[in-house]
């Protein structure tokens, strides 16, 4: 059995502790009538790959190490019998992401709708604690290795966890005092505004990709710098911004190395603070993005240096820090652009005319949910690029606004969006 690696227990036991999964999210918009028989064969690729065909066994001893086991089974994919508006597809879409994933049982599932034009969508929900972009990338590219050769055998026993335990307290020890050392001259920073609204709003703009990189250059930016600021307009239009205006956007910055097939969350965030009055200034957002990224080890070091105090913290102590980190007490809005998405994922399910991922979160039983921005843009090789927007929060009165938003954003750098949905 493989162990998780320090980062990976730790995004998993965040999440356990407050009762909450962070998942994500890839759908298909596909003409013609769905083959059923091509998506079920999908399925079964994806629980024969490394990243998807396994599970998370939990540490039987405090201290001990989580463990990847394999897959039961291939989970069924759900058909739909009843079509739906295209226009409507997000409230399915949204619908599927409320379905249960558990890392530990049942980490991801696959449905298919079929739209009353004729066309359909399908959708993948998966446990990020599974893994993240990349890794659901390569997945669904059938990049990665075989999973009962990874996986296969009994999870750790309690002398493996034992073992694990001792192992690794010296390492364990040396994190406490750095965490401590961390903490101890700050005050643990702003709590997390919450939201009673655990249904997030959400929208996904379809753009043609002449016009949006068309857009990127005459702005002297980057389709990466471009879509920040779709990002941070957004935000500062809902009002998720800091009190002088300042809008704080996170960028995943992928760190999986070659061959890396095991790693579920391979990746970093880099923090960019934009001014109210630049947040439309995409050749500004460029320079910045690349200061960051430069500037980005220091912060790095320190954040890895406190994981190996993770395997011994109970969830009683690691709750409050997993709901500030899950909630971030500053108003983050979190911006993932994944670029040219693979022709073989854009056709896994059938010739899909436009493509589009999200992150999500499920909180079961919970009366209030830490507010959230999230924003994720794909492209596919044919030329569409796909903006999903998502927020849980109660400052958007409704929908036509949270629309407006989105538009005002786009026209303000040149783009007029194809389709809104």
């Amino acid at each position: 059995m493989i162990p998780l690696s320090l980062l990976d227990i730790a995004a998993y036991r965040a999440q356990h502790a407050v009762g909450s999964v962070v998942l994500a999210q890839v759908t298909w918009l596909i003409e013609g009538s769905p083959d059923i028989g091509r998506i079920r064969a999908l399925a079964d690729r994806l629980a024969a790959s490394s990243q998807l065909g396994r599970v998370v066994l939990p540490a039987r001893v405090l201290g001990g190490r989580d463990h990847w086991g394999p897959l039961a089974s291939v989970p069924e994919v759900v058909v739909e019998p009843g079509p739906v508006d295209r226009s409507a597809v997000l409230d399915w879409v949204d619908a599927r992401g409320r379905v249960p994933v558990l890392p530990s049982s049942s980490p991801w599932h696959l449905a298919v709708r079929p739209f009353t034009d004729g066309g359909h969508a399908v959708t993948l929900v998966v446990s990020h604690a599974l893994t993240d972009g990349v890794g659901l990338i390569n997945a669904l590219t059938s990049a990665g290795r075989r999973a009962p050769s990874l996986y296969a055998g009994r999870g750790p026993g309690l002398l493996t966890g034992v073992r694990e335990a001792l192992t690794g307290l010296p390492a364990g020890i040396r994190a406490a005092i750095a965490a401590a050392r961390a903490t101890g001259s700050g005050d643990g920073g702003p709590a997390p505004r919450m939201t009673s609204r655990p249904r997030p709003h959400t929208l996904v703009a379809l753009v043609d990709s002449s016009a949006w990189h068309a857009a990127a250059a005459a702005l002297g930016g980057s389709s990466n710098a471009l879509f920040v600021s779709v990002a941070a307009q957004v935000a500062a239009a809902i009002g998720r911004v800091t009190a002088d205006g300042t809008a704080i956007v996170g960028i995943p910055v992928n760190d999986r190395t070659e061959g890396d097939d095991v790693s579920a969350n391979a990746l970093t965030t880099v923090q960019l603070d934009l001014p109210a009055d630049q947040i439309r200034d995409v050749a500004f957002i460029r320079a910045e993005i690349k200061r960051v990224l430069v500037a980005r080890s220091g912060q790095d070091a320190a954040f890895v240096a406190m994981l190996p105090i993770v395997p011994y913290l109970p969830a009683s102590v690691l709750r409050p820090v997993a709901q500030a980190a899950l909630g971030a007490g500053d108003p983050v809005t979190t911006a993932s652009h994944v670029g040219v998405l693979p022709r073989a994922l854009v056709t896994a399910p059938g010739p899909a005319s436009a493509v589009f991922l999200n992150l999500g979160m499920q909180h079961p039983d919970a009366l209030e949910v830490p507010e959230r921005l999230n924003a994720l843009a794909a492209e596919t090789p044919d030329g569409t690029v796909a903006v999903h927007l998502g927020s849980a929060s109660d400052r958007i009165a409704d929908a036509a606004g949270w629309r407006a938003a989105a538009r005002a954003a786009l026209l303000a750098l040149g783009i007029e969006a194809r389709e809104i949905l």
